[in-house]
């Protein structure tokens, strides 16, 4: 096993990532986020490697912790339907990151330190507990499809590890799904 979870995690799944044979870790989606969302890089790996068919390709252009989140970003040729569960994959993967510590894996919150947002459990937190956006902890807004217009808001729930959607007017917003 190497040093780096990272490196296992891209040469685990190399229909999903283009490595360079000098450097691995200078490969595109070499994941730039901390050792506590292995997991969630795990599954989100597992999801999309389930979705994809024969004939389809996939590549994951970057991984990275953005303001306290995680982003992942790809690009390849794949069907409509499998789009979709992709995107759903990156979804709840990034729904688990919104309250998993980075740091340790532990359960976590976003916190604001010196203009800097980081997903962290009490431990390793610094800084203030960022209030909840949407009234409700841990609740983001979401795409429906990909490359159309269209949301649903919805919190990671880890007890069932899934996204469960929340009533927009439950906290103040209207209702932006294309109908």
């Amino acid at each position: 096993m190497a040093l780096d979870w990272r490196l296992d995690l891209v040469r685990w799944h190399p229909r999903l990532f283009s490595v360079l044979a000098e450097s691995a870790d200078g490969s595109f989606g070499y994941p730039l986020c901390g050792r506590g969302w292995r997991d969630v890089l795990v599954g989100l790996c597992v999801g999309i490697e389930g979705a994809l068919r024969d004939r389809e390709s996939f590549e994951f252009v970057r991984i990275r912790q953005k303001f306290g989140i995680l982003r992942a970003d790809w690009r390849g040729e794949v069907s409509d339907g499998t789009g979709q569960a992709i995107m759903e994959a990156v979804n709840l993967a990034v729904g688990r990151s919104a309250c998993t510590c980075e740091v340790c894996g532990a359960v976590g919150r976003l916190h604001r330190h010196r203009g800097w947002f980081a997903t962290r459990c009490s431990q390793h937190a610094k800084g203030e507990p960022v209030p909840p956006r949407f009234g409700i902890v841990g609740t983001r807004a979401y795409r429906r499809r990909r490359g159309r217009p269209g949301i649903y808001y919805a919190r990671y729930d880890r007890a069932t590890g899934a996204l469960i959607e929340v009533e927009p007017r439950a906290f103040g917003q209207e209702d932006s799904t294309d109908g």
